[in-house]
């Protein structure tokens, strides 16, 4: 799987309208833009992704859009996580229907289930499909933690390849892929910390700022494997800066500005997000933008 999966994957932004419809001609453009720079693959309809915010069927709109401008072009990792197990189960069997490479679920959410039931989420959705299936582990925003006796159990499942792990402990994800015997694949979520996740074990990453800056997590990535690690080290503290940018400035809203100022119309964010950054905040954001990141601001006049 070392050899299918690996490398840098965005986790796709869906562009919206100013009404709150997907927008297919921007999505397309997104989508190009990051092929164009090298990117490895597309993680669709995740957290960045907005899909909380989307019913099923816009979902499956964004996966058939993301499809179409791909082709074979670029791995497709589709995010088929929701409240119920029957509307996972649907999700993934139209992603495997439209020929994506791979589905990913977070855990069952919201209500206080045991592992036991969270265990037979996944065997189901591994059951319901023959094309791989990610664990997606981001506690900090499920509410679920588990521990690695439980996950190592969830490898027990025919049909889960890997994991992505949107969390800071790499300790616990080292631990985790050594008691397995390696048998899974990781890609690492947080962005600011890919290079340290090279390090523990990874085979990529598929995180947020890679849609922005696609070209810094490839060159992490490349440097990385040729072990020059003071280049990595140097190119990883920009991506730091980056974080820190956009995480004063608003989360999906900010990276979509940010986008603009590449050149890239990536639409609004869908309320009850800020649909666009306020004009006085835009500015100061885009000041600071262009003085940090001179050489990817196209967009500015």
């Amino acid at each position: 799987m070392k050899e299918k999966f690996y490398g840098v994957y965005a986790a796709l932004l869906t562009p919206f309208d100013e009404d709150g419809n997907v927008c297919e001609k921007r999505l397309k453009n997104l989508v190009k833009f990051l092929i164009s720079k090298g990117i490895n693959g597309l993680y669709v309809c995740g957290s960045t992704g907005e899909f909380p915010l989307m019913n099923l069927e816009e979902r499956k709109r964004v996966a058939e859009i993301v499809k179409e401008e791909v082709g074979d072009k670029i791995k497709i990792i589709v995010h088929i996580g929701a409240l119920s197990t029957r509307d996972t189960i649907k999700l993934a069997q139209h992603s495997e229907k439209i020929k994506v490479d791979a589905v990913s679920s977070v855990p069952p959410f919201y209500y206080n289930f045991s592992f036991e039931e969270i265990f037979n989420f996944y065997k189901e959705l591994a059951l319901s499909v023959s094309i791989p299936v990610f664990f997606y582990y981001i506690p900090q925003t499920t509410g679920i933690f588990l521990k690695n006796e439980q996950i190592l159990k969830l490898g027990d499942i025919k049909n889960i390849i890997g994991l992505k792990f949107t969390y800071t402990d790499f300790y616990i994800l080292q631990d985790l892929l050594t008691k397995m015997k390696w048998k899974w694949i990781a890609f690492s979520g947080p962005d600011e910390l890919f290079l340290p996740a090279l390090t523990m074990g990874v085979v990529g990453c598929i995180g947020s700022t890679q849609n922005i800056l696609p070209e810094i997590f490839i060159d992490i990535y490349e440097n990385f494997k040729k072990n020059d690690l003071e280049k990595a080290m140097k190119l990883q503290k920009r991506v730091t800066e980056a974080v820190e940018l956009l995480h004063r400035y608003g989360g999906i809203t900010s990276r979509k500005a940010a986008l603009k100022l590449r050149g890239i119309d990536a639409g609004f964010a869908r309320e009850p997000f800020f649909k666009d950054l306020p004009n006085e905040k835009k500015k100061m954001f885009e000041k600071e933008w262009l003085e940090r990141f001179p050489e990817f601001s196209e967009g500015i006049k």
